[in-house]
């Protein structure tokens, strides 16, 4: 609107200026004296000041001829023009000299609905500095998760108590350089303030006996390094070292899995599945390509105590992961890990997972869910298996979950 204004001004400004020239042109009578009735009487006379009328007519007429010519030459200009001509007129007393005409910049066209939609469309597009090859994740996030739990299971086993499970975390990321990415990740809980030695009740629990135990104040503190081997993105190898971490087996934790997350309750399998996210003195590289991603650790299988000691590795695992397509991702693990035994001593037991998530919209939210089947193989005893089917269904800020 503002520009329509600015050039109806302008419009304006050059009919004023146009406007003497024009008057000046349609009555020249004006400025010719009138014959007087004497003047009729002496014909000669009259002669004479009709032949000096009309050489001061021819001239007249020849100055505001160019005077019509310049008049319409600044018409034809301002009507090619979107916008109106600047001119500058200096006046000097006797004549006005009019300056070269200065072009101005053609304002756009008023903007039609596609036009508006593809300039939104254009400008939530990333900025240079977002472009791939640029920095772009840099910053701190804290997350905090904690809820009161009243647990009440019936049976000789049955157990009735309030706990408080929960945890919280600390996320750091930097990009070095265009392919450099360094994260920090700390996760800790105060669960042994809130949940005690006992644990919150759950029948049939792998981890403890019918009941899952409260970790330790810091969970994770973990260092890792990727690297961008392609101009494409494509290719990446990440390094990882962590005094207190998880190691490759199983899925992602519950505590961060996409079909369990903001569940405070873990799997029955936990211990089977994915109950290595808090080992010690992890040293792990990863290596992703397109949508396939293959994991090593190695770790020590040790009891964690405060303030976490660094041991040397005396176990390993192995992990693959596979993005079938947008809703599917599938993987698999191997581990040989030195566990405490419980009467004394520790042993090598051997652990396998495999897994199946899906994420599907369902209206306007997403329903997440997961299939995995855990198995541990001790040294001395029969295999354990567990499997696990859950999901989670949000829908506003209500959250339905199955398991």
């Amino acid at each position: 609107m503002k520009s329509k204004v600015t050039a109806a001004a302008g419009t304006l400004a050059l009919i004023a200026v146009s406007a003497p020239a024009a008057v000046q042109v349609n009555m020249p009578g004006m400025t010719r004296p009138m014959p007087s009735k004497h003047a009729a009487k002496k014909k000669p006379a009259a002669k004479k000041a009709a032949r000096i009328g009309a050489a001061k007519k021819v001239k007249r007429s020849s100055v505001h001829g160019s005077k019509v010519n310049a008049a319409q030459a600044g018409d034809a200009h301002a009507t090619a023009s979107h916008t109106p001509t600047a001119r500058t007129t200096v006046p000097t007393g006797q004549d006005k000299m009019q300056m070269p005409p200065q072009s101005t910049p053609t304002p756009p066209a008023p903007m039609t609905m596609d036009q508006g939609q593809m300039q939104r469309e254009t400008s939530s597009m990333p900025m240079p500095s977002q472009m791939p090859g640029a920095p772009s994740a840099n910053g701190a996030m804290v997350r905090l998760n904690q809820f009161m739990v009243h647990s009440h299971t019936s049976g000789p086993r049955g157990q009735s108590r309030l706990t408080g499970p929960g945890m919280w975390m600390l996320m750091y990321d930097k990009d070095l350089s265009s392919r450099d990415h360094l994260s920090f990740d700390m996760m800790g809980t105060p669960e042994h303030l809130t949940v005690g030695d006992r644990g919150t009740p759950q029948l049939l629990q792998t981890e403890n006996v019918d009941a899952m135990h409260p970790h330790d104040y810091i969970m994770a503190l973990e260092l890792r390094d990727s690297l961008t081997l392609d101009a494409a993105k494509n290719e990446r190898l990440t390094f990882l070292f962590a005094p207190r971490g998880e190691a490759a087996i199983g899925p992602v934790p519950f505590m961060h899995r996409e079909s369990a997350e903001g569940n405070p309750d873990a799997p029955l399998g936990h211990a089977l599945q994915d109950g290595f996210h808090d080992v010690s003195t992890v040293l792990g590289v990863e290596y992703q390509i397109a949508r396939n991603s293959f994991e090593a650790t190695a770790f020590s299988g040790k009891d964690i105590v405060w303030p976490l000691p660094l041991h040397s590795s005396d176990s390993y695992a192995v992990r693959v992961n596979q993005k079938i397509d947008r809703h599917l991702r599938i993987g698999a693990s191997y581990a040989d890990a030195l566990l405490p035994r419980d009467f004394g001593g520790a042993e090598h037991s051997q652990f396998v997972a495999a897994w199946l998530t899906a994420s599907y919209p369902v209206g306007m939210v997403t329903l997440n869910s997961s299939l995995v089947w855990g198995q541990g193989r001790p040294a001395h005893g029969a295999a354990r298996n567990s499997f696990l089917e859950e999901a989670v269904y949000q829908h506003g800020r209500d959250r339905f979950y199955n398991r």
